[in-house]
């Protein structure tokens, strides 16, 4: 690149089609989330794994009720139910100067509350299930050592042709 120091792409990359034309827009490397949450080493629970692979680009929407900032989940029941917007007081307190960083904490404490339950108990309908528009590459469950030798193949294929 012309800045002299590699830029990773981070987000959107599904699948090997996605990889490599981030390769050949000039990222020296991607990040991938989404694609390794569907892996037989992900330790997240076996239902969220499902909904990634059973989900498409439609089922995923933006939330700005777990930290104030829009992340990305898959659209589930629950998420229908209680909404993406923040509720009115946490939109208050995050256009404050002063109070935005309390709404933040306590949006922090509230995850963290959460993440502690979940990992105590089995999978419930009030999780959220963090995804990026990249389910849609993912079709499987798998090992993570053959994503990454499938996309390792799709590289050096790309780079040869």
């Amino acid at each position: 690149s012309d800045l002299q120091v590699p830029l990773v792409c981070a987000g959107g990359i599904g699948d090997e089609e996605d990889f490599v034309r981030a390769l050949r827009m000039g990222y020296a490397a991607v990040q991938m989330g989404t694609r390794f949450i569907a892996t037989t080493e992900c330790t997240a629970h076996d239902d969220y794994k499902r909904a990634i692979v059973e989900a498409d680009e439609s089922d995923v929407v933006l939330t700005e009720r777990i930290t104030g900032v829009p992340v990305s989940v898959i659209r589930t029941p629950y998420i229908e139910k209680v909404g993406t917007r923040a509720g009115p007081l946490a939109r208050w307190m995050l256009r404050g100067r002063k109070t935005k960083h309390w709404m933040r904490m306590i949006y922090s404490l509230q995850s963290l509350l959460k993440l502690k339950r979940s990992s105590l108990r089995s999978f419930s309908y009030k999780d959220y299930l963090q995804a990026g528009k990249s389910v849609a590459g993912v079709d499987r469950i798998e090992p993570a050592g053959e994503i990454v030798r499938r996309f390792r193949a799709a590289a050096e294929r790309a780079e040869a042709a």
